[in-house]
């Protein structure tokens, strides 16, 4: 089966596209931004890979990391299991991504300042804002994967953010080749 990478926003989409092209063969769906627009995306069953930009909430996880969710959750989503997030890592990793395996949550609105603590505190080691509500209904295979642009020690407001997206976007088209043979 053909693996569809689901990105919330445009700029992730066309990184993931430009990476179908340079190996992987999988279809590339801009999904929207946040849990209204991501509700509406309707699951084929077929595997799937979350893709896109995410913040971490704990040290130790530097921007350009990558984050496999091991499950995925929301305040008003249960918490989703993973179980290739295993496998995906060990892929990625094998293509000289550094990457960070762990809980991400997602939440309506940006997490900063005391609203990041909370969430390392419940457990999660990075953020995003759809990725509970993209596979609220999926049943089959699936994946999470974010590429770090903010973290406790480098809020996304600060002047460097600019390019640590640019730098971000280029690994999601990295990324994407090797998902295509690890998720499905």
């Amino acid at each position: 089966m053909t693996l569809t990478v689901l990105c919330p926003l445009g700029m992730e989409a066309r990184a993931a596209r430009r990476g179908t092209r340079r190996g992987g063969g999988a279809a590339v769906v801009h999904t929207g931004m946040g849990p209204k627009r991501s509700r509406r995306f309707e699951s084929s069953g077929g595997p799937v890979a979350v893709v896109g930009l995410g913040g971490a909430v704990v040290d130790g996880i530097g921007p350009g990391d990558v984050v496999v969710a091991t499950e995925v959750s929301a305040d008003d989503v249960a918490p989703i299991a993973l179980p290739r997030a295993g496998a995906v890592s060990k892929a990625l990793q094998a293509a000289g991504f550094t990457v960070c395996e762990g809980p991400v949550v997602s939440v309506a609105e940006l997490a900063v300042g005391k609203r990041r603590q909370e969430l390392a505190d419940g457990g999660a080691v990075a953020v995003d804002m759809e990725s509970a509500w993209l596979l609220e209904h999926h049943r089959g295979a699936a994946a999470v994967v974010r590429v770090v642009t903010d973290t406790p020690g480098h809020e996304l407001w600060s002047p460097a953010a600019p390019a640590r997206v640019l730098r971000a976007l280029r690994t999601i088209r990295r990324l994407v080749p090797v998902l295509s043979k690890e998720v499905c």
